[in-house]
């Protein structure tokens, strides 16, 4: 009789443990990692999912002022990754407790009309409780392609000037 309580509380202390674990957050690198296969797959709900409620503010320009903080991210994703049917491809990461910076390489049907095979850039992702919190992407601004990219769009240093017509 004792030694069968003893295997049921070993039994149970084992299976508490595993229930626990499978209950914390994944860590901020598995977030991103979820992330990039998400986009890379075209996934929208799966990058949803990762999002926080209350997710920082995206500068994105295309986000209008009636889009809550969580649609105005989708929307930046979705727009210049998943629509244009890019691949982002991870060079290199960092982690800084809740931070992932993550230098990138991304290639997209919107780059290649500009007249470039992909743009360079760091994603700083601020991660916490599993979900994405903040998401900001650094255009590397050194690297031809990506000035030619992202001036053609009048950002950076390599912005041309709208033209206007009559």
């Amino acid at each position: 009789m004792f030694k069968y309580s003893l295997r049921s509380c070993l039994y149970g202390t084992i299976l508490l443990g595993t229930a626990t674990s499978a209950l914390a957050a994944p860590s901020p690198t598995e977030v991103f990692d979820r992330y990039v296969v998400a986009a890379n797959a075209g996934d929208m709900t799966a990058i949803r999912d990762l999002i926080a409620p209350d997710v920082e503010r995206s500068d994105f320009v295309g986000c209008s002022p009636e889009m809550d903080n969580p649609s105005c991210l989708l929307h930046y994703i979705e727009t210049t990754v998943v629509a244009p049917e890019g691949h982002i491809r991870v060079v290199r990461s960092q982690v800084a407790g809740e931070v992932v910076t993550a230098t990138l390489e991304l290639r997209s049907t919107l780059a290649k009309r500009v007249g470039v095979e992909r743009i360079l850039g760091q994603d700083v992702v601020r991660i916490s409780d599993g979900r994405i919190k903040a998401f900001h992407f650094i255009p590397d601004f050194a690297d031809e392609p990506t000035a030619v990219f992202f001036g053609s769009l009048g950002i950076g240093p390599r912005a041309t000037a709208p033209t206007s017509r009559p």
